[in-house]
């Protein structure tokens, strides 16, 4: 067997070291959050509360618990802009214009009686106090519907806990004796959240990112570079001459096949160890098990890569196949967003893909430390999954040959 040089030369290194600098990339955009630093989450405030408006026909200005929800906001580390109109979207200077050009994500309008209303100030004929809610208009960014739904649900979060802030002051000016009744009645239900002890550690995001990753790395390595391995030399023009060559046309696919598994292989250890020495990844370590999907997964994406370069007429148009079919399956492998969230289609689709199994399995493994008997299904189906997808490679292999 003749190990193939050529897939390991600067650009396949460079390459692998691009893939694992993405892998930094994202660990730092991601796993560094809850270090105390400012939010990546940017809000802009309108605070109206202190305009004069007519409260049981008497004019009032007070904006009291209005600079107070805005000084509670960035006090809880949103990166927070003020405004003094929300305005719209060709009016510099206002929420509205800064939203539709990406600065901020979020606008928290606050109503000119904002205090007024928060401190009971609306009186019947009677005097008798007339309950009115305050009203917080919330407008988010319609062109980035991810970043919005984050932003959004993280002012939520923070309306929600200077709600109860609010109460506690709220419930202490009320007899003693009702202060209980009242605590139940404005908080009736207490949830309690906690992690599973299913891993015996507490994980952070970056840590569940690192098996998803190795998934990521059989589509960018292995089905990517085994694409090209013979397109590649059918381009150059030294193909005919490899195959003509005092060795068997098997022994040549075997050197492709084991300098990809390198490839596939070293992309691995690079993207483990950078996530080891700069992010300090808390994770479980089986190696023999890590190795042994990593090798029955790399066998699928080889498979695919060797019909694509069997089949192209050049590296170019193998190349082009490779990444219409390997950057939208990165997006149904669980990597990124679990298939429970996707439409019933695609989560059967996702659960058909082999790198889907590798992913669960890694998950298994590295985050919940599971035995290994817990990701047999998954490695019986990378198994079967892999022999058919390398044994259609290697006919494609052979029947490339035939047309010479």
């Amino acid at each position: 067997m003749v190990f193939d040089c050529g897939v390991l030369q600067k650009h396949s290194i460079s390459t692998i070291i691009s893939r694992s600098v993405l892998f930094v990339i994202i660990g730092f955009t991601f796993g560094t959050q809850g270090t105390g630093e400012t939010s990546r989450i940017s809000v802009g405030t309108v605070n109206l509360d202190g305009e004069m408006i007519d409260v049981n026909c008497t004019l009032s200005q007070n904006s009291t618990i209005g600079n107070a929800f805005v000084q509670a906001l960035k006090d809880a580390n949103f990166t927070a802009y003020d405004y003094e109109a929300y305005g719209d979207k060709d009016t510099d200077g206002t929420a509205a214009y800064d939203i539709g050009r990406g600065q901020i994500k979020i606008a928290v309008v606050i109503p000119a009686n904002f205090t007024e209303t928060l401190s009971f100030q609306y009186n019947d004929s009677l005097g008798t106090p007339i309950p009115t809610k305050a009203l917080l208009d919330l407008y988010t960014d319609p062109g980035d519907p991810t970043g919005s739904i984050i932003a959004q649900q993280s002012v939520l979060g923070f309306i929600s806990g200077f709600t109860g802030y609010y109460q506690e002051i709220t419930i202490g000016k009320i007899p003693e004796n009702l202060q209980d009744y009242a605590e139940v009645l404005a908080d009736p239900i207490t949830v309690s959240a906690s992690q599973a002890d299913i891993s015996g550690r507490q994980l952070r995001w970056i840590d569940y990112m690192v098996p998803g990753t190795l998934g990521l790395v059989l589509l960018w390595s292995g089905l990517n570079h085994a694409s090209v391995a013979i397109a590649s030399e059918r381009t150059k023009g030294t193909f005919q001459r490899m195959v003509i060559a005092p060795v068997s046309p098997i022994t040549v696919l075997a050197g492709k096949v084991v300098s990809c598994l390198a490839i596939v292989y070293l992309s691995a250890i690079i993207m483990l160890t950078s996530g080891i020495l700069l992010f300090q990844v808390n994770l479980y370590w089986n190696i023999p098990a890590i190795a042994l999907s990593t090798f029955l997964g790399a066998l699928s994406a080889i498979g695919i890569g060797l019909i694509i370069s069997s089949l192209a007429k050049n590296e170019e148009a193998a190349n082009s196949v490779a990444v219409l079919i390997s950057v939208p399956l990165q997006f149904f492998i669980g990597a990124f967003f679990p298939l429970s969230i996707m439409p019933e289609l695609a989560q059967l689709f996702g659960a058909a893909l082999p790198f889907t199994k590798l992913v669960n399995a890694m998950q298994s493994i590295m985050t919940k430390n599971l035995p290994f008997d817990a990701i047999i299904p998954e490695i019986l189906y990378m198994s079967i999954s892999g022999v058919i997808l390398f044994a259609l490679g290697v006919i494609a292999y052979r029947l490339s040959l035939k047309r010479l």
